[in-house]
C-alpha cells in the first residue's frame, strides 16, 4: 500500500474541495438557465434579440463548463475553458448592451462594421462551432464551414452552384447582429418550447413517470412471448417522442430496458438496436415526435392538429413492424415472457395511473389549439404538483434542483446544434443555394420523382448523421424541401418526407449515434447494433415513398380510400417483419424472405392490384410452407442453416 505524505494529502483534499466548489458552480448556472426558461414560458417570452441571445449564451457557458476539448465530461477546470467562458460573456454582452442601437439606430447590411464587431463577430461564430463540435461531434461544424467557405469561394465554383461572392462584413453582419442567421428561427424555436420539453422529460423522470410506465407496461404485456422486448420499444418509443433527442432517450432509458431484453434471452446486439431504433422512432410518433410536429407548424403554417393526423398511421406503422420482428426474434430464439412471480400487479399499476395525468394535459391542450409553450408549461406544473403529493416517492427540493439542472445540461447539445443549423439557413438565403440545390437535384433525377426523392432520401441521411432530429429538419427545409416542392409533391407530403429521414439518421450505419450509445451501455459490438437497428426500422425507408405516391397512408382523402389503406399497410408491416426476421411458419431460407419482402412492398402500397398481388404471393408462400412440413423435409434447410431451433412450430 502506498501512503501519502502530509503535504500529499492536503494537495489532494484541496483539489477535491476545488472540484467540489466547481460543479456546485456548473449546477447553479444550469438551474439559472432553466429558471429563466421557465419564467419567460410562464409570462412570455422577452425581445426575440434578448431571449435568443440569452438563451445561446447560458448554452455556451455550460458547454465550456461541462465538456471538455474531446468531448468527454470534465472532472475538473481548465484554464482555456475559463478564457472560452469570458469570450461567451463579452461577446453576448456587447449585444445586450448595445441593443438599442443595433435594433433601432443601425442599418443593417449598410451601415459598415466596425473593428470590435468584426472581431466579436468572428469569436461568436467560431465559439458556437466549438461548442457544436464538444457536444454532438465533428459533422455538423464541418459541413457548416463548408457553407461558411462557400459564402466566399463561389465566384471559383463552377456551374450552377456559382454566386459572386459575399463579404466577411455581410456574413457577420447577417449571423451576429441581425436575427436573420444565428439568431434567426431556429434559435426561436430552441429558445422557447423546445427547451421547455426537454425540461419536461427530466421533470418526469424524477417524479416516478418512468417506473409507472414501466410497471403498467410489464403487467399488461410482459407475460407475453419477447414481452419485455416489445415493453422496451413502447417505453423508448414513448419517452423519445418527449425528449427530442434520441441519443439522450437512449441513455435514459436504456438502464432499465436493456436489462429486461437480456434477461429473458435476447442478444445484446438485437436489444440495443431495438432500444436505438425505439429512441429514434419517438421522433416520428404522434402527438409531440420530438417537437418536430411543432417545428413542421412553423415552417408550413399548417395547423398542428392536421399534422399529427398526417403523422397517425405513418408512426404506428414504424413501432408496429418494430413489435412484429421482436415476436419473430422470439419465435427464433425460443423465448417465452416473464413468469408471474416476475411481473408487477396490474392492480398495484393502476394505483399509480395519476403518474400519466401531465400527458394526458399535454395531448389535451395540444389538440385543443394551446401553444406549445403554454401546453408544456401547463404540464410541468402538473408534473411538479404531482412530484409533490405523491406519498409513495414524494419529491424534494433536492429532486427539483436536480430535475432543472439535467433538463438545462441534456437541451445544451440540441441548443448548440440548432446555433449552427441557424447559421447555415442564414447563408442558404444570402447565397441562394436552396434554390441552386432544388435546381442540382430536378437536373440530376432528369425530372424523374423516384430518383429524386432516392437522391433526397441520402443527402437527408448523410446530413443527419450524428446530429439531433430538429437540426437536420432545419436544414432539409432550407435545402431538400424546395427541391420535392419544385417536382410537384406538395408541400405537407414533403415535410413529412425529410422528417422521416432526418430521424433514422440516427440509426443508419456508418454514423448512427443512438446506436452506438445503446451498444455501449449493453456492451455489445457497435456495428451489430447499428445494422440490427436499421433492420429493426426498416418501415422508416419504405412508407415515405409510399405516402409520396397516394396520401391515404397519410389519412387523407375519401373513406373508401383510406380504409384500405389502413387495413392493408398493417398487413404489409407483418410481411416484412417475417422477410426481415426470417421466420414465418418455420425458418425461412434467403430466396423466401426476398419473396416475403416483395410481398410485404406490394401490400404496403396502396391500390387493389398490388394489395391482391401481395395477399396472393404471400398466401401462396405460406401454402409452401405447410406443405414442406407435412412433407418432413424441412429439417434438412434447419440443417443447412445451422440453427439450433428444429421446427417453428405454428402459433
Amino acid at each position: 500500500m502506498i501512503s501519502l505524505t502530509g503535504q500529499e494529502n492536503a494537495a489532494l483534499l484541496s483539489e477535491k474541495s476545488r472540484n467540489k466548489y466547481y460543479f456546485r458552480f456548473v449546477s447553479i448556472i444550469a438551474v439559472a438557465m432553466s429558471v429563466f426558461q421557465l419564467y419567460t414560458g410562464f409570462l412570455g417570452t422577452l425581445e426575440a434579440y434578448y431571449q435568443r441571445t440569452i438563451h445561446l449564451m447560458f448554452a455556451l457557458i455550460l458547454v465550456f463548463l461541462i465538456y471538455g476539448r474531446k468531448g468527454q465530461h470534465k472532472k475538473e477546470v481548465h484554464w482555456l475553458d475559463l478564457i472560452y467562458v469570458a469570450l461567451a460573456l463579452v461577446v453576448f454582452g456587447y449585444l445586450y448592451v448595445n441593443y438599442t442601437y443595433l435594433v433601432t439606430e443601425r442599418m443593417y447590411y449598410i451601415t459598415p462594421l466596425t473593428t470590435s464587431q468584426y472581431i466579436l463577430g468572428v469569436c461568436c461564430l467560431a465559439l458556437v462551432l466549438e461548442a457544436t463540435r464538444r457536444t454532438s461531434g465533428p459533422q455538423l461544424p464541418i459541413v457548416c464551414l463548408v457553407f461558411i467557405l462557400y459564402v466566399f469561394l463561389g465566384p471559383w465554383v463552377p456551374g450552377i452552384f456559382h454566386h459572386p461572392g459575399f463579404s466577411l462584413g455581410l456574413l457577420l453582419d447577417i449571423e451576429y447582429l441581425t436575427t436573420a442567421g444565428l439568431f434567426g428561427g431556429t434559435m426561436a424555436i430552441s429558445s422557447s418550447y423546445l427547451f421547455l420539453f426537454i425540461l419536461l422529460g427530466s421533470v418526469l423522470a424524477k417524479t416516478g413517470f418512468g417506473d409507472f410506465l414501466r410497471d403498467f407496461s410489464l403487467s399488461i404485456a410482459g407475460w407475453a412471448r419477447g414481452g419485455p422486448a416489445k415493453v422496451a420499444i413502447l417505453a423508448s418509443g414513448f419517452f423519445g417522442m418527449i425528449s427530442g433527442s434520441a441519443v439522450a432517450n437512449v441513455a435514459t432509458v436504456g438502464g432499465f430496458t436493456l436489462p429486461m431484453m437480456e434477461k429473458v434471452g435476447y442478444r445484446k446486439e438485437f436489444s440495443a438496436g431495438a432500444l436505438a431504433a425505439a429512441s429514434a422512432g419517438g421522433q416520428i410518433m404522434p402527438p409531440v415526435m420530438g417537437v418536430q410536429a411543432f417545428l413542421m407548424a412553423q415552417y408550413t403554417g399548417i395547423p398542428y392538429n392536421t399534422i399529427i393526423k398526417w403523422a397517425l398511421l405513418p408512426g404506428t406503422l414504424y413501432f408496429l413492424s418494430m413489435l412484429f420482428m421482436a415476436d419473430v426474434e422470439a419465435v427464433r430464439l425460443g423465448l417465452r415472457g416473464m413468469g408471474k412471480n416476475e411481473l408487477p400487479s396490474l392492480k398495484n399499476a393502476l394505483k399509480k395511473s395519476y403518474f400519466a395525468l401531465p400527458m394526458v394535459i399535454l395531448v389535451g391542450l395540444l389538440i385543443m389549439g394551446y401553444t406549445p409553450n403554454y401546453a408544456a408549461c401547463a404540464t410541468l406544473v402538473a408534473s411538479f404538483a404531482i412530484g409533490f403529493l405523491d406519498r409513495s416517492r414524494r419529491m424534494t427540493l433536492r429532486d427539483v434542483w436536480d430535475a432543472l439542472e439535467d433538463g438545462a445540461k441534456g437541451a445544451i447539445p440540441v441548443v448548440c446544434s440548432c446555433a449552427t443549423a441557424g447559421i447555415i439557413v442564414g447563408i442558404v438565403s444570402v447565397t441562394g443555394i436552396g434554390a441552386r440545390f432544388s435546381a442540382a437535384v430536378v437536373s440530376w433525377s432528369h425530372g424523374n420523382v423516384v430518383l429524386a426523392l432516392l437522391l433526397t432520401m441520402v443527402a437527408g441521411i448523410i446530413l443527419g448523421m450524428g446530429l439531433p432530429t430538429s437540426a437536420v429538419y432545419i436544414i432539409q427545409v432550407a435545402l431538400i424541401v424546395p427541391a420535392l416542392i419544385e417536382l410537384g409533391i406538395p408541400l405537407y407530403i414533403a415535410h413529412m418526407f425529410v422528417v422521416y429521414f432526418a430521424a433514422i439518421s440516427m440509426i443508419t450505419p456508418p454514423v448512427c449515434l443512438a446506436s452506438y450509445t445503446a451498444a455501449n451501455i449493453a456492451k455489445a459490438n457497435p456495428m451489430k447494433t447499428g445494422w440490427t437497428g436499421m433492420r429493426l426500422g426498416a418501415v422508416a425507408y419504405i412508407v415515405p415513398f409510399m405516402f409520396v405516391f397516394n396520401p391515404a397512408l397519410l389519412l387523407e382523402g375519401r373513406l373508401s380510400q383510406v380504409i384500405p389503406a389502413v387495413i392493408m399497410s398493417l398487413i404489409g408491416v407483418y410481411f416484412l417483419a417475417v422477410a426481415l426476421g426470417g421466420v414465418g411458419r418455420t425458418l425461412l431460407n434467403w430466396p423466401l424472405r426476398i419473396l416475403y419482402f416483395i410481398a410485404a412492398l406490394l401490400t404496403i402500397w396502396p391500390g387493389w392490384l398490388s394489395d391482391t398481388a401481395g395477399i396472393g404471393l404471400a398466401g401462396l408462400l405460406y401454402l409452401y410452407q405447410k406443405r414442406k412440413i407435412a412433407a418432413g423435409k424441412w429439417e434438412d434447410l434447419i440443417a443447412k442453416l445451422n440453427n439450433p431451433i428444429a421446427v417453428v412450430k405454428d402459433q
